[in-house]
C-alpha cells in the first residue's frame, strides 16, 4: 500500500511541467545569469519566456505588445537583472517565499493616433489553456501609461502611447506537460494567441 502511494506520489511529480523545486545551484544559475554581462546570453534565454509582437499590418486600435510566461526560474533571473544590489541571499529568499508562483505578464497598447475613448479594463480578457482554460489564482489590469493623463507614471518614462498591463498568477500545480496557449481578446473585435512548449522552460 505505501508503495502504491510513494508510485502515485512519483508520477503526480512527473506530471509537473515546470520543475519548481529548485536547487541551491539551480538558484545561483539563475542569479548568474541575472548578472552576466553577455548580453547575448541573456536576451537568448529571455526570449523562450518573453514573446514580443511588432504593430500589426492590419492597423488595428487596439493590439498587443507583449506576452511573458514566468517561471520561478526566469522570474530569479528578473529579479536580479532589475533590483540594485540584489543577493543571492535574498534570491533564495525572495524564491521560497513563493515557489510555485507562475506568472503571465501581457502587455497591451492603442494605436499612437487614436483620439477615442479609452477602452475600460472589461474590455479585456486573456485566457491561458492547456486542452481548456486555467483559472488564474489572481489578475490585475493597470494602466501603466496613458498619455492623456496628468499622472506621472514611473515606467516608461517616455509615456507617448496607452498601454495596459494585464498579470495572471497561477499555481505551476495547474500546469501539465506539453503546450500551453495565451489567447488575449482586446477591444474593437481584435484578438491574438501565441503558445508556449512548458517542457522547453526551466
Amino acid at each position: 500500500m505505501l508503495f502504491a502511494l510513494a508510485f502515485c506520489a512519483l508520477l503526480s511529480l512527473n506530471a509537473l511541467a515546470i520543475d519548481t523545486s529548485l536547487q541551491p545551484e539551480e538558484i545561483q544559475g539563475a542569479y548568474s545569469l541575472g548578472q552576466t554581462s553577455n548580453h547575448q546570453e541573456l536576451a537568448e534565454f529571455l526570449k523562450q519566456y518573453q514573446h514580443d509582437f511588432r504593430y500589426p499590418s492590419n492597423n488595428p486600435v487596439a493590439y498587443v505588445q507583449s506576452v511573458e510566461f514566468q517561471t520561478p526560474y526566469e522570474q530569479i533571473v528578473l529579479r536580479t537583472l532589475r533590483t540594485t544590489q540584489y543577493t543571492r541571499f535574498r534570491a533564495e529568499e525572495d524564491y521560497r517565499a513563493n515557489p510555485r508562483l507562475i506568472i503571465v505578464r501581457i502587455v497591451t497598447a492603442i494605436r499612437i493616433n487614436y483620439s477615442g475613448p479609452v477602452p475600460p479594463a472589461d474590455k479585456y480578457l486573456a485566457v491561458v489553456s492547456q486542452a481548456k482554460p486555467i483559472e488564474p489564482r489572481k489578475v490585475t489590469n493597470t494602466v501603466t501609461c496613458d498619455p492623456f493623463s496628468q499622472t506621472a507614471y514611473p515606467v516608461p518614462t517616455d509615456c507617448s502611447i496607452f498601454t495596459r498591463e494585464i498579470l495572471l498568477s497561477f499555481d505551476a500545480r495547474q500546469f501539465g506537460p506539453g503546450p500551453v496557449a495565451v489567447k488575449v481578446e482586446l477591444p474593437f473585435q481584435q484578438a491574438m494567441e501565441t503558445q508556449y512548449d512548458l517542457d522547453k522552460l526551466k
